[in-house]
């Protein structure tokens, strides 16, 4: 009787499996599918210049794919600066556009948007940022991606005088950002 119970239970998993290996090899992906429309995701990330310090902090990201090649990327993130206000926030929306494989993604972006950490004439404001760098995505199946990002964060002061005792004029400052994420797309 176990006997007979052992061979019905096999033979109705390979059955199912081998149903599951054919519909596998009906759907092949080629490199030029359309990729996901969306992608939504988190990262982690450390944002360093000469003349505001240095910070790290946590975000999310939103994109949606036009095409196979440019994307309308958007980013929110939430970090605590070393100096100034316990808090910033920064939003950029732009674009990347670049190149993909089954596998990989190279883009270029540019993402105009503000940061809120500074204080000016003794009030907090929100400046103008443009970030300006790289994009790297790894792709280990249809639906998930591994980002790592690189860019400048130009944040124009002008004439104004950033902090206390010890004021300075920044002018334009750079800033060297790096994120680390992953996300599904769909």
């Amino acid at each position: 009787m176990r006997k007979r119970l052992l061979i019905v239970a096999a033979s109705v998993l390979v059955l199912c499996f081998s149903g599951l290996v054919a519909q596998a090899q009906n759907r092949t992906i080629s490199d030029n599918e359309k990729v996901p429309a969306y992608e939504i995701g988190g990262h982690i990330f450390a944002v360093s210049g000469h003349d505001l310090g240095t910070a790290w902090g946590t975000g999310g990201r939103f994109t949606y794919n036009l095409n196979n090649h440019i994307g309308l990327d958007s980013e929110v993130d939430f970090f605590l600066p070393d100096e100034g206000p316990p808090y910033a926030t920064q939003g950029l929306f732009g674009v990347k556009a670049g190149k993909h494989t089954k596998h990989l993604g190279v883009f270029a972006k540019v993402r105009p948007g503000f940061q809120t950490n500074f204080i000016v004439n003794d009030r907090q404001q929100a400046r103008f940022a443009l970030d300006v760098g790289g994009v790297v995505e790894v792709y280990p199946n249809r639906h998930l991606v591994l980002r790592f990002d690189a860019g400048d964060v130009i944040i124009p002061f002008g004439n104004n005088l950033v902090g206390g005792y010890f004021a300075q004029r920044l002018g334009t400052t750079h800033n060297l950002q790096c994120n680390l994420g992953i996300g599904i797309r769909f």
